[in-house]
C-alpha cells in the first residue's frame, strides 16, 4: 500500500523503489537504500541461478539424477553451470526489452501451469509410497493435514546446511526472498507506459494472485504428503505430481525468470543511481544504448557481482537478501508515513487505501522482522546503510528533488517557534545580526561572527538603497540568491535578510525590526567601522538592473560584481552613520558592536598555525552620576555593568570554539591611574571572573607608570626630550580642541607666576602653608574649567534612569581632585548642579564670559580670559546655561579670588559627561534573592562629596583617603612634576582619554588576534549636526587607530547570571 501511495503521487521514472524513496526522503536515504537494495537484488539473482542448477543436478546429475545421469556434479561444476545460466540471462537482457518481455510471458505461462498442477495432483492421484526415495503420498486427508499443521523442527533435513536444529527464524529468512517479486514491477518503472497507474495495479494484483496461489499449494501439499517425506526428499513436489516434466519446466521457469529479472532489474537500478551522481565513480554505469537506453555497462557489472555471489552458501545468501528486502520495505513504509504526517498539501496520491497507521505498522514490523531473523545480519545491514548515508551526505552535491525532511523540519520548527518565549538570561547567547556589503573585505568578519554566535541565530543583513523599488526587486532577488549560495558553500550557519529602502538608515531599521521570527530574534547588532569611501548599504546604480537574464555565473562572480558596484557608490556621511548608531542604541535599545579592522583578522588555521597569541578583553569602566535633589541626599553613582560583563561574556564564548581555544589564550586587561590601586583592582577583577566562571589571565596596568607618553604630555605637561616624538602626535590630535589650547596657555602662565616659585614639594600628606593652599585652589579651579569644557555626552545604559548619560567620574579620587573653596559661600545654593552638565547640547555660541562684566575681565591675568571660551555648537538642542568655574588666582593681598557667575537656576538631577574612568571597579555583589532582577551586579559605590564637604588644608590634592578612614595618608605613584598643572585621567575629555588608551592598548596588545573593548556611545541628537557627528567619529578613530582588529561593544541588557 505504501508503494502504491508513493507511486501514484507524481511522475515515476526509471529506478523503481530507489527512485520512489530518493524523491521522497532525499538523496541520502534514497542513495543508501538504493545501493543496499541493489546488493540484495544481485545476491538474489545469484541465488536463483544456483537454485536452477540444483534443480537440474537433482534430475540429471551423475550421482543424484533421477531421470538421467549426464550432468557433472561438484562445487566447481555447479559454478560452471550457474555461469552458463547467468550468461544466458545476460544475453537476453542485452538483446533488448522486447525479447525480455516475450521471454517473460512464455515463462509465466509455464510457471502458472506447473503451480496449478500441484493441487490438481493432490486431488486426483492415488496414494502411493516409495521407501527408497522417502516418499509417502496419502492423497488429501484431514489426518495428514493435522499432522503437518503444528511445527516440529529437527536437524539434518535433506538439503539443509545448518549445523544445529532449525528454528522459525531460519525458515523465515530462507522463505522471505520469495516475496521479493513485490518490487519486480516497480523495478521496470522506466519501461512502463504509465508507471503511476501500472505499478499499483500490477503490484497489488500480483500480490493477491501470489497469496492465493501460495495458500492453495501449501494446503494441497500439507494435506497429501507426510512430514517425513518433506524431511527426506527435496524433490518431493516432482515425485508427487501427475507430470514430472511440468514440474521440472516450472522449476526451470521460476528460477530462470527470477535470474533474468534480477539481472535487468539490478542493472536499471544501478543505472538510475549512477545518473543521479550520488557517489563518485558511478558515472560510468549511467550510460545506455542509443536506441532503447539499455544499461549495458550496468548489466556487465551485475553479471560480475552475481558471479561472486555463487561462491557463497545459498542459505547465508538468502538471509542477507532477506535483510535487504526488509530494509527496503521499512524505508518505503517510513517514507509514506513521513509524507502523510508531514501534511504537505502536494501529497495527494490517487491511491487512497492507506493511512499513516498502515505505514507506521509496516515500518515497525519490517524493523522488528530484521532483528528477529538474524540480529547480526540486521546490524551489519544497518551499518552499511549508515556508511553509505554519510558518504552520500558529504560527497554528493545538493539535489533539487525536495525531500520530506524539509516538510517535517518546517512543521516542527513552526510548532516550537510558537512555544519559544523571550530568552531567559540564564540561557543567553549572542544572536547576531551582521550588516554586510562587501564579501572580499568582510569575509573574515562573517567567519568571526559565525564562531561567536555559540549555536545561536546568525543573520546577514544587506541593504539596497534606491528610490525606484520596482526596478530594484529583481536585484534584491538576485542578491538574496547570491548570499544564500555563499552561506551554503562557505558552511556559515546564517540566514540572509535583504532590504530595499530609500536610505541606509531606513534600511538598517527595517532589517533590525524584521530579522528573526517569534522568540528567535537578534540581540546584538554588529556594524562595520565608519569608512568614508563605503556605506553600510549598497547604493544601487541604474546600470545594475541591465543584465543578461540568460548569463550563467557562479556566486563568487556575482558577489565580485556586487563589490564592484559598491565601490562606485557614494561615500558614507558622518550623520548617516551616527544616526544608525543612535537608532540602535536609543530607539531600538539593542546591544551594539562596531567592528574595526576585521579585514586584517587572523583566523585560526586548520593545523593551529598562527602568529598571534591572545584574545584581549579590555572592559573599560564607565559610570553615570545623578545629582541629588538637595544637599541632604547623596549623589547616585551607577556603572556600565552590562557592557563590562558582555565584553567578558563574548570573549569567553569565543574561547569555547575549539579552533579559537586551541590557538589563542584569553586575557582580561584593565587599568587604574596609580600604582596603589593595582592590587586592589586585580583582586576585584579576579573575584568578578570567579563569580562568572570565566578562566582568563588578568593584566592590570597603571597609567602614571611613566611608560605612556600621551599620559605624561597631557596629564603631567611633560615636554622633556623623551616625549618629543610623541608630542607632535598629541598636538596634531588635540589641536582643534579649545580646552587643550587653553590648558597649554594656562600651564605656561602658571609656570611663570611668582606664586609658583614658592610652592613646596608635593610629598606625602604633610601640612601645607598658605602658598600651598593658593596653589591647590589654582589647580582645582583649572580642573573645574577643564571639566566644564568637556563636550561629550551619551545615552544611559543604566536601566531605570531614563535619559541619564554615562558620566565618567572617579569614585575614590574625587575627594582630593575636586576643589571646594571655603570662601565661596554665596554660591552654595547652586553647587549641587555646578559639577555636572545637563543632558543636552549647546546651541549657539553665547560668550559666557560676557556676564562677568568688564571689571571681572580687568582683574584677571591672561588665563582668566579663558572664560570667554566659546562652547561647541550642536544644532537642534536647547541651551541649558550653567556656571563655568573660574580659575582661582591669588589677589594682591594673597587671598584667593573666584570669578564665578551664576547663570541658571538649580536643576534637580543632571548627569555627567561621557568619558572613561580609571577608577577601580566596584566589588561584584551577588543577589541571593531569586527574583526577576539581576543576580550579579557592581556593589553601590561611595558617592562623590557634596558641596558642603570641604577639603581640609591638611589634604594634598594628590592624597587619597585610606580605605580605613584613618588620617594616615600615602602618596600615589606617578605624580606630575611641580612645574605642571596636575590633572587626572578622569578629568580629561574623551579624545584625550582615547589617545592615552590607544597608546596603552598598542603597547600591550601587539600579539593579539582580536580586542574586545567598550564602545563610547554618542549622546542623543549627535547626528543632528555634521560637526558633532564628525567629532564623535574622530574620537573613535583616535581610540582604535593602529590597533589590531577590535570589536567595540555597548550593552543594553543583562547577559550574565549567578542563578542555577
Amino acid at each position: 500500500m505504501s508503494l502504491s501511495a508513493i507511486a501514484t503521487n507524481g511522475t515515476v521514472k526509471g529506478g523503481g523503489a530507489y527512485y520512489l524513496i530518493s524523491r521522497s526522503l532525499g538523496p541520502e536515504f534514497g542513495g543508501s537504500i538504493g545501493i543496499v537494495f541493489y546488493l540484495g537484488y544481485v545476491l538474489n539473482t545469484g541465488m536463483n541461478a544456483v537454485g536452477l542448477v540444483d534443480c537440474f543436478t537433482q534430475n540429471f546429475g551423475t550421482k543424484s539424477g533421477t531421470w538421467a545421469n549426464f550432468l557433472e556434479e561438484g562445487f566447481w561444476w555447479q559454478y560452471l553451470w550457474g555461469t552458463v545460466v547467468l550468461v544466458l540471462c545476460t544475453t537476453i537482457c542485452l538483446a533488448g526489452s522486447s525479447i525480455f518481455s516475450r521471454a517473460s510471458n512464455g515463462l509465466l505461462v509455464i510457471l502458472l501451469l506447473a503451480i496449478f498442477s500441484i493441487p490438481v495432483s493432490a486431488l486426483f492421484m492415488k496414494p502411493f509410497s516409495i521407501p527408497d526415495l522417502g516418499v509417502n503420498f496419502t492423497g488429501v486427508r484431514l489426518q495428514t493435514l493435522l499432522e503437518n499443521l503444528k511445527p516440529r523442527l529437527t536437524k539434518g533435513a535433506a538439503g539443509s546446511q545448518l549445523k544445529g536444529r532449525e528454528n522459525f527464524q531460519d525458515l523465515f529468512g530462507i522463505l522471505f526472498p520469495a516475496t521479493g517479486g513485490i518490487f519486480a514491477g516497480a523495478s521496470m518503472s522506466g519501461d512502463l507506459r504509465n508507471p503511476s497507474r501500472s505499478i499499483p495495479k500490477g503490484t497489488l494484483s500480483g500480490l493477491a494472485l501470489t497469496f492465493i496461489t501460495y495458500t492453495v499449494v501449501i494446503l494441497a501439499m500439507a494435506s497429501s504428503i507426510t512430514r517425513e517425506s518433506f524431511y527426506k526428499n527435496t524433490n518431493i513436489v516432482q515425485a508427487t505430481s501427475l507430470s514430472g516434466v511440468v514440474i521440472l519446466l516450472g522449476e526451470f521457469a521460476t528460477s530462470f525468470f527470477s535470474s533474468l529479472m534480477g539481472v535487468i532489474g539490478s542493472a536499471k537500478l544501478l543505472q538510475a543511481i549512477a545518473r543521479d551522481s550520488l557517489l563518485p565513480g558511478l558515472n560510468f554505469f549511467s550510460k545506455g544504448t542509443m536506441t532503447s537506453d539499455e544499461p549495458v555497462h550496468a548489466i556487465f557489472m551485475t553479471f560480475a557481482v552475481a558471479q561472486l555471489t555463487m561462491l557463497f552458501d545459498i542459505n547465508q545468501i538468502a538471509s542477507f537478501v532477506t535483510m535487504t528486502y526488509l530494509m527496503t520495505f521499512l524505508v518505503m513504509n517510513l517514507a509514506c508515513f513521513l509524507l502523510k504526517i508531514g501534511s504537505a498539501p502536494n501529497f495527494r496520491p490517487s491511491f487512497h487505501y492507506f493511512n499513516w497507521q498502515t505505514a507506521a505498522t509496516g515500518t515497525l514490523v519490517s524493523g522488528a522482522s530484521m532483528f528477529f531473523v538474524d540480529g547480526v545480519y540486521a546490524t551489519g545491514c544497518v551499518g552499511i546503510l549508515v556508511v553509505l548515508f554519510l558518504l552520500i551526505h558529504y560527497t554528493s552535491p545538493p539535489k533539487p528533488w525536495g525531500d520530506v525532511s524539509q516538510s517535517l523540519i518546517y512543521h516542527q520548527v513552526r510548532k516550537y517557534l510558537l512555544r519559544l518565549r523571550q530568552e531567559h538570561v540564564k540561557f543567553w547567547r549572542p544572536q547576531i545580526l551582521l550588516f554586510v556589503t562587501n564579501l572580499d573585505d568582510q569575509f573574515k568578519m562573517v567567519s568571526f561572527c559565525n564562531s561567536l554566535k555559540k549555536g545561536a541565530l546568525f543573520v546577514l543583513g544587506h541593504v539596497l538603497v534606491t528610490d525606484d523599488f520596482t526596478s530594484a526587486v529583481p536585484e534584491a532577488r538576485r542578491q538574496q540568491s547570491v548570499w544564500t549560495k555563499f552561506v551554503e558553500n562557505s558552511k556559515v550557519k546564517a540566514f540572509v535578510n535583504i532590504a530595499v529602502s530609500p536610505s541606509a538608515e531606513w534600511g538598517v531599521r527595517n532589517v533590525v525590526l524584521n530579522s528573526g521570527l517569534g522568540g528567535m530574534r537578534p540581540n546584538i547588532v554588529i556594524i562595520d567601522q565608519f569608512r568614508r569611501d563605503r556605506s553600510l548599504a549598497e547604493i544601487l546604480q541604474p546600470s545594475i538592473y541591465k543584465r543578461d537574464p540568460n548569463s550563467r555565473r557562479n556566486s563568487r562572480d556575482l558577489l565580485a560584481e556586487a563589490s564592484e558596484n559598491d565601490v562606485q557608490s557614494p561615500p558614507m556621511k558622518c550623520q548617516s552613520y551616527v544616526t544608525i548608531l543612535e537608532d540602535l542604541l536609543f530607539k531600538l535599545r539593542i546591544n551594539v558592536a562596531v567592528a574595526k579592522g576585521f579585514e586584517d583578522l587572523e583566523l585560526p588555521g586548520p593545523q593551529g598555525q598562527h602568529t598571534k597569541q591572545y584574545i584581549d578583553l579590555w572592559p573599560i569602566q564607565m559610570s553615570a552620576e545623578l545629582g541629588a535633589d538637595s544637599e541632604s541626599k547623596q549623589n547616585v553613582l551607577t556603572s556600565n555593568f552590562d557592557t563590562y560583563t558582555l565584553i567578558l561574556q563574548l570573549g569567553c564564548i569565543l574561547n569555547t570554539v575549539p579552533s579559537w581555544k586551541k590557538t589563542y589564550r584569553v586575557r582580561v586587561a584593565v587599568f587604574v591611574e596609580y600604582e596603589t590601586d593595582v592590587e586592589d583592582e586585580r583582586g576585584r577583577v579576579e573575584a568578578l571572573l570567579e563569580k562568572l566562571r570565566i578562566e582568563a589571565e588578568v593584566l592590570v596596568f597603571w597609567l602614571a607608570c611613566g611608560d605612556l607618553h600621551a599620559y605624561r604630555i597631557i596629564v603631567n605637561g611633560d615636554t622633556s626630550p623623551e616625549t618629543e616624538d610623541f608630542q607632535e602626535r598629541v598636538h596634531t590630535t588635540l589641536k582643534d580642541e579649545e580646552w587643550w589650547q587653553d590648558l597649554q596657555t594656562a600651564r605656561r602662565t602658571v609656570g611663570e607666576s611668582p606664586s609658583r616659585e614658592s610652592v613646596p614639594s608635593w610629598h606625602g600628606a604633610s601640612s601645607h602653608d598658605h602658598q600651598s593652599k593658593q596653589s591647590s585652589q589654582l589647580v582645582g579651579g583649572l580642573r573645574k574649567f577643564v571639566q566644564s569644557s568637556k563636550r561629550r555626552r551619551s545615552i544611559s545604559s543604566v536601566r531605570g534612569f531614563g535619559g541619564v548619560s554615562l558620566g565618567m567620574q572617579t569614585q575614590r579620587l574625587l575627594d582630593a581632585f575636586v576643589d571646594y573653596d571655603k570662601s565661596d559661600t554665596s554660591s552654595s545654593n547652586c553647587s549641587d548642579d555646578g559639577e555636572f552638565e545637563p543632558y543636552c547640547d549647546d546651541s549657539g555660541e553665547d560668550d559666557v564670559g560676557e556676564e562677568s562684566g568688564d571689571e571681572t575681565q580687568d582683574s584677571l591675568p591672561g588665563p582668566a580670559a579663558l572664560h570667554k571660551t566659546k562652547r561647541r555648537e550642536s544644532k537642534g538642542t536647547p541651551v541649558a546655561r550653567q556656571d563655568i568655574p573660574a580659575i582661582v588666582v591669588p589677589d594682591e593681598d594673597g587671598s584667593p579670588k573666584s570669578q564665578t557667575k551664576t547663570a541658571r537656576p538649580p536643576a534637580a538631577r543632571s548627569p555627567s559627561s561621557n568619558r572613561f574612568t580609571s577608577s577601580p571597579i566596584p566589588e561584584a555583589r551577588v543577589n541571593t534573592n531569586e527574583d526577576a532582577g539581576p543576580s550579579i551586579m557592581f556593589a553601590p559605590s561611595s558617592s562623590p562629596p557634596r558641596a558642603g564637604n570641604k577639603m581640609t588644608e591638611s589634604q594634598s590634592i594628590y592624597t587619597r583617603r585610606s580605605s580605613s578612614g584613618t588620617s594616615n595618608q600615602r602618596m600615589a605613584s606617578g605624580y606630575p612634576r611641580q612645574a605642571s598643572i596636575p590633572l587626572s585621567f578622569n578629568d580629561l575629555p574623551s579624545r584625550a582619554q582615547h589617545l592615552i588608551l590607544n597608546e596603552l592598548m598598542a603597547q600591550h596588545s601587539g600579539d593579539t588576534a582580536v580586542i574586545f573593548t567598550t564602545l563610547p556611545s554618542p549622546f542623543e541628537a549627535t547626528a543632528q549636526s555634521e560637526a558633532t557627528s564628525e567629532s564623535y567619529l574622530s574620537d573613535l578613530e583616535v581610540l582604535w587607530q593602529g590597533l589590531p582588529p577590535c570589536l567595540l561593544v555597548h550593552s543594553n541588557s543583562m547577559t550574565v547570571t549567578m542563578n542555577l
